[in-house]
């Protein structure tokens, strides 16, 4: 019997079985690693992960710059809120991005006393995506209104700025359909000391009304806020009485910081 030396071409074959073998073992280790969904395999294609969803990002707000303050206010307004106003052009306040923040200030002189009135004007921008401008001034506007000490109400129970109804003490319905705790319309300026919300400025408004004495020194502060989509708009009217212990009227302050907070709202129209 005669043996025979495996030539070139059995260990061809033998190669290329051993080829084949790790051709199926690389094919099948593949398709366990990129099997279909619910097949116990895990999915490999970064392509379909989740982290390539895109993320909805909530719109700007519908204002990106902010007027002029100190020639916001009519004319005719400043002379017969602060008479003897050494400066009618006003003072403006210094800030970084007058698109951002803004404000002017002004002072008068009364016999007994002064006044002072300043504005400030703040664009609200949002750095949440999910956020948008608008909500994240709402939200500034709440934060101020508590601050201030103010009842939540429902904006569509205030009374109009120039209405002086008192208030009604009747429960308006909630969304929810229960009675809303802080329903009561609002009484309108000069007519409560009480800080309070009132209608008819911007999308929502408050006024405080703070009586100060200094030994024998005492001032009025009356401030309106009010809100206009991103933007925040906040006046002081503010009357100082000299050795004197009369009050300034409330009345006056109230329905002045009214009057200039009506004109600003009509620069973002």
């Amino acid at each position: 019997m005669s043996l025979e030396t495996p030539g070139k071409g059995s260990r061809a074959l033998a190669g290329g079985g051993i080829a084949s073998v790790l051709s199926l073992t690389a094919l099948a280790t593949l398709t366990a690693c990129s099997g279909p969904a619910g097949s116990g395999g895990t999915t490999v294609d970064v392509g379909l992960s989740s982290h390539s969803q895109p993320v909805a990002t909530a719109p700007p707000g519908k204002y990106q710059s902010l007027p002029e303050p100190c020639g916001a206010v009519d004319s005719g307004t400043l002379h017969t809120l602060l008479p003897s106003s050494p400066d009618y052009a006003g003072d403006a306040t210094a800030t970084y991005d007058t698109d951002r923040r803004a404000g002017c200030r002004w002072s008068g002189s009364l016999s007994g006393g002064d006044r002072f009135l300043s504005v400030d004007l703040e664009r609200v921008v949002s750095y949440d995506p999910s956020v948008s401008d608008n909500d994240r001034a709402a939200r500034d506007f709440q934060s101020m209104a508590q601050a201030a000490h103010v009842p939540l109400i429902s904006p569509a129970s205030s009374a109009s700025p120039s209405s002086s109804g008192s208030p009604s003490g009747s429960p308006s319905p909630s969304s929810s359909g229960s009675p809303s705790p802080s329903a009561p319309a609002s009484a309108g300026p000069g007519d409560s000391l009480s800080p309070r919300r009132i209608g008819g400025i911007g999308d929502e408004a408050y006024l405080d009304d703070d009586l100060v004495t200094e030994g024998a020194d005492v001032h009025r502060d009356v401030t309106v806020v009010f809100r206009t989509a991103n933007v925040l708009v906040t006046i002081v009217f503010s009357q100082w009485s000299t050795g004197t212990p009369a009050a300034p009227p409330s009345a006056d302050l109230q329905l002045g910081a009214d009057r200039v907070a009506q004109e600003l709202a009509g620069q973002f129209d």
